[in-house]
């Protein structure tokens, strides 16, 4: 994916997305990008040489080299890894009212500091001693937030003999620092013949590879039943990340919701949830680009150690 006409034809859209200071570009027309920078916040820039049919033979590329099926009328979806790690997403056709959606999250080398998240010394420390110990810890906020580099952020702090087990369908967790860990990764469509194991798949798998800490991706409504079966295998120092507005929806309605649509049968998600989890951490996207903490809670102990952004 990093040969010359490789990069030629991506071309277009890098000189967008190639700013390190890039969080994220997007596209819901063609000529119009929208860049997200850290520092600067949102911005519009006309481009005349972003056509519908160059963005659909971008997404064709990246599919034929990533072995994914993107076509503007059969497929016209496409979620892929592009050269740097970038996220790419694009979605084409009668879907979408202007006949295109598409998102790069930039994923630039950054070495995040505690200090970014705006936080207290106090704060700091125990979101360090919380990384080291056995919770069961959950981060939480809308999309696009910095919920998988602060996952990344807590994962740093744990003792590299740890056997740590990620389990993601895109790979974004930092786990080369645990010499006796693994990355397992999951399908993001099922029955593509290219020997990708399912969720399902992953998790027996998982239960019999001796884990001391099992990291989840994104729970999304493919891998919720997986994730709480894993929280509830006995295994300490369960680690993942969900979309939620707040830490008590997070518990109460998110990860609940995604169980139902997923069309498994799973009753009183909620009290499992509180009996399991040790602490959920909330964090937001200010319109400058940075990242914030807005709320600690402790499930099990009913305990904000932040809320709203102070101190309890």
């Amino acid at each position: 994916m990093t040969n010359p006409l490789f990069n030629s034809i991506l071309a277009p859209l890098e000189k967008h997305y190639g700013d390190p200071a890039t969080v994220e570009i997007r596209m819901s027309r063609p000529h119009q990008v929208v860049t997200d920078r850290r520092g600067e916040g949102k911005k519009t820039v006309e481009d005349g040489s972003l056509t519908q049919a160059a963005i659909e033979k971008i997404a064709r590329s990246l599919g034929n080299a990533s072995g994914l099926a993107f076509d503007g009328d059969e497929q016209p979806k496409l979620s892929t890894i592009l050269p740097a790690g970038h996220r790419f997403e694009v979605l084409v056709g009668p879907s979408v009212r202007t006949g295109l959606s598409l998102a790069i999250r930039c994923k630039h080398p950054f070495t995040p500091e505690w200090s970014h998240l705006g936080v207290s010394d106090k704060i700091r420390d125990y979101l360090i001693a919380a990384a080291r110990s056995e919770n069961n810890l959950v981060i939480s906020g809308a999309t696009n937030t910095g919920k998988t580099t602060l996952l990344n952020m807590m994962l740093k702090e744990l003792d590299t003999n740890r056997r740590v087990v990620a389990v993601e369908d895109t790979p974004e967790l930092h786990i080369d620092q645990f010499w006796d860990g693994v990355g397992l990764i999951a399908a993001r469509e099922s029955g593509t013949g290219n020997g990708m194991q399912d969720w399902r798949q992953l998790y027996d798998h998982l239960m019999r590879i001796t884990p001391d800490n099992i990291v989840f991706g994104e729970i999304s409504t493919q891998n919720a039943f997986a994730a709480l079966a894993a929280l509830n295998s006995g295994v300490t120092g369960f680690r993942m990340t969900i979309h939620a507005e707040g830490v008590e929806q997070a518990i109460h309605r998110k990860f609940d919701q995604n169980i139902a649509w997923s069309g498994q049968a799973m009753p009183r998600v909620p009290e499992f949830l509180i009996d399991l989890v040790d602490v959920v951490i909330q964090i937001k996207r200010d319109a400058d680009g940075y990242r914030r903490l807005s709320d600690i809670w402790e499930p099990r102990n009913d305990r904000w150690v932040l809320k709203d952004g102070i101190e309890q």
